[in-house]
């Protein structure tokens, strides 16, 4: 597991607005983000996860595709209508 899998401390610090890991998992719990604590009992976010949460990951774009393909299916089809 390298480092660039989870938020730094510095980047959870700016997520959050709080410098206490109490204080920083109560907040995540509040906006219903996923974590997990290290054996520190400091919360660690995964960087997929915040990608996601933040609109500009690989799942937030599929999951956009997805949406439009339903709207795209929602749509009548007026030619069923002709009896030529």
């Amino acid at each position: 597991m390298t480092t660039e899998t989870f938020l730094s401390a510095a980047e959870l610090v700016e997520l959050t607005g709080f410098k206490s890991r109490h204080c920083q998992a109560r907040w995540l719990d509040r906006h219903r983000w996923r974590y997990v604590l290290n054996r520190r009992n400091e919360p660690r976010v995964a960087r997929e996860h915040f990608a996601e949460r933040m609109g500009y990951g690989a799942r937030a774009a599929s999951h956009a595709d997805a949406i439009n393909q339903a709207a795209a299916m929602a749509l009548p089809n007026f030619a069923a209508l002709d009896r030529r």
